[in-house]
């Protein structure tokens, strides 16, 4: 059975959903067997780093701690590295000794992330909980002593199991008060349900997902609903930018051809450009090719020949005159 009131598990498992999610935000291409994609990507979004470095001769990724003397701009410079499974226990150079991929810019991850919002989601589930439970309660009966107080449970819990009760004494009547019971609980769960659904899409919003949580109910016009396609982008082109400079320095020190891009639904809805990284692909511009109208043959009307008639000449016979 679900307990609502447990927040510390209810909110671990719903980070442990979003990150069923996020674990195919990236795909990788000639990715080592010996460094699984789904485990790389764990490390990377709830660590904010993962350190690939050869042990053996076979590359893995690994966590530790991160330290050493820090470099000019106060980042890490070494990594303590402890792996039972391989008996690998060593503090390794940040510079020399691998790569280090760092989820995005800051190295957060984005367990934070997840753990902030589904907090408020946890404490606004036992709101909306509680809520269900006061609306059971129509009339709130208050007794005066126990005597009436067990005359009172008596008749509840006849009137519950559907059985006619008695009151045989004018004591009961005197003692009991009814409470009015709950104010607008339709108005309440509605702010509620908004406020659930304000908090989930913040934080599909923040992983690129895009989700409107405009209060307005009414309906949407085009340009509100395109307004938060911006917002969503840079964080996750963050991360896949910081992942593809980390390949670059993995393929050219090891000697591989490691590609990463995109997977799953945040292959299909964002853009293709991140400064820096990939290259801008101008369009091709194809010559407008105007159609060729051939004007239409004149066609001169045909004159037909008048053809006269033939007037045949009259002869006439020729009469002889007498006495020729």
């Amino acid at each position: 059975m679900y307990d609502y009131k447990a927040k510390k598990a209810n909110i671990a498992q719903m980070n442990g959903y979003m990150l069923a999610k996020t674990l195919s935000m990236f795909e990788y291409d000639k990715l080592p067997d010996s460094i699984p994609q789904v485990e790389f990507e764990r490390m990377l979004q709830t660590a904010g780093y993962a350190f690939v470095t050869e042990v053996e001769g076979v590359l893995y990724a690994f966590t530790g701690g991160l330290g050493g003397v820090p470099d000019v701009y106060g980042q890490p410079t070494q990594i303590v590295i402890s792996n039972p499974a391989l008996g690998f226990n060593k503090t390794l150079s940040l510079k020399d000794d691998g790569v280090l991929f760092i989820n995005d810019s800051l190295r957060i991850g984005l367990l934070p992330l997840f753990e902030k919002h589904n907090t408020l989601l946890a404490e606004n589930e036992v709101s909306m909980v509680m809520h269900g439970y006061n609306t059971r309660i129509q009339k709130v009966i208050s007794a005066s002593d126990d005597r009436t107080r067990a005359s009172a449970e008596a008749f509840v819990k006849k009137a519950v199991d559907g059985e006619l009760a008695v009151i045989g004494e004018n004591a009961l009547f005197d003692g009991v008060k009814l409470q009015g019971g709950t104010g607008d609980g339709a108005g309440s769960i509605m702010h509620l349900i908004e406020y659930q659904q304000y908090i989930k899409s913040a934080m599909f919003n923040e992983i690129g997902l895009g989700q409107n949580h405009n209060m307005k109910r009414e309906r949407l016009v085009s340009a509100e609903v395109d307004q938060i396609k911006d917002s969503i982008y840079p964080y996750i082109y963050d991360m896949l930018k910081c992942r593809m400079k980390a390949l670059e320095k993995l393929n050219a020190k090891y000697g591989l051809t490691i590609v990463v891009d995109f997977g799953s639904v945040w292959n299909v809805n964002v853009k293709s450009y991140i400064d820096d990284v990939i290259p801008v692909v101008e369009p091709v511009v194809e010559p407008v090719v105007e159609p060729v109208v051939e004007a239409a043959p004149v066609v001169e009307p045909v004159v037909e020949p008048v053809v006269e008639p033939v007037v045949e000449p009259v002869v006439e016979p020729v009469t002889k005159k007498e006495g020729e």
